[in-house]
């Protein structure tokens, strides 16, 4: 994720954006150098009037995809704060059974400590990346390669054991339980958005239609009567429209581990430091608080 931090934070961040678009910038200099000494096809009396038109419809188009990526973009960041809230009440819910005894320890020990790794396994699944350091031996009793699908099962299971063991009665039990379904909820919603983009088809549209616009309007401004100005107006128009398309392009996937990510990893952190307490490792901040970029 991408954060604006000190008096040089805008210029980061903009540089940051900037170079993520680099190739886009790079087409956009070769077209217009492509164009300039072409004779303008659109110095038509009626060509003012079909630009304004095609360029209501490319805002419209760009806008409507722009938000759609946006809404994508913060339903993960939603859905990873329902993992915090179930995760804290997880928590909750075992301090509230546990009755002391030696038997029952063990169990809710390893409940907690599994409950961390599962977010931290949660995160690494939806970058499709391999869990961070130390994830693995947060639960010795587990597969090194388990996933969080089966982790959450694994917690099923010991609410299961509990229950047999006469530790919890049915309502406690219920009440796990839904803390657990909860959480699966989220992680299939943050697994729909990682897995079900925005149809390739009306992306490649809304790109050619942000295109096909910026190279009439460049070519109509080229050709005007103040060609340097008309030049760089183009170019910045250029700019505008491409650049609001591929900003779509880089939030409508906030679990692809990139620059443009939700901080899951800090989330991870805060998770860890709730059941596990501030001092261990993993609940510390992999970056600063000033840094530009968390993950």
């Amino acid at each position: 994720m991408i954060r604006s931090v000190g008096k040089l934070g805008p210029l980061k961040v903009s540089g940051l954006v900037w170079w993520q678009m680099r190739w886009d910038l790079l087409a956009i200099i070769v077209v217009a150098a492509i164009l300039i000494p072409i004779p303008d096809p659109t110095q038509i009396d009626y060509a003012s009037a079909v630009l304004s038109v095609l360029g209501i419809g490319a805002s419209v188009f760009i806008g409507f995809r722009n938000t759609t990526a946006y809404n994508r973009w913060w339903e993960a960041r939603t859905l990873w704060g329902n993992v915090i809230i179930n995760s804290r009440a997880t928590y909750n819910t075992l301090c509230a059974v546990d009755s002391g005894s030696p038997e029952m320890a063990d169990v809710l020990s390893r409940m907690r400590r599994r409950q961390v790794r599962y977010a931290w396994q949660l995160a690494a699944d939806l970058r499709k990346i391999s869990a961070v350091a130390g994830v693995a031996d947060l639960t010795p009793e587990d597969p090194a390669d388990i996933g969080a699908t089966d982790l959450m099962t694994r917690q099923a299971v010991d609410i299961q054991t509990l229950s047999a063991n006469g530790h919890v009665d049915n309502q406690a039990r219920v009440m796990l339980m839904n803390v657990n379904t909860a959480l699966v909820s989220a992680q299939s919603g943050l697994e729909r958005i990682r897995n079900e983009p925005i149809p390739l088809q009306y992306e490649v549209f809304v790109r050619g239609l942000a295109w096909f616009f910026a190279i009439m309007a460049f070519s109509r401004l080229d050709g005007s009567s103040h060609p340097y100005a008309g030049v760089i107006i183009g170019l910045l128009l250029m700019a505008v429209f491409i650049g609001a398309e591929r900003l779509g392009h880089f939030i409508e996937q906030p679990m692809q581990n990139g620059i443009f990510d939700i901080a899951m990893y800090r989330f991870c952190g805060v998770i860890t430091g709730d059941l596990l307490g501030r001092d261990h490792p993993l609940a510390q901040p992999r970056e600063s608080a000033k840094a530009t970029i968390w993950m």
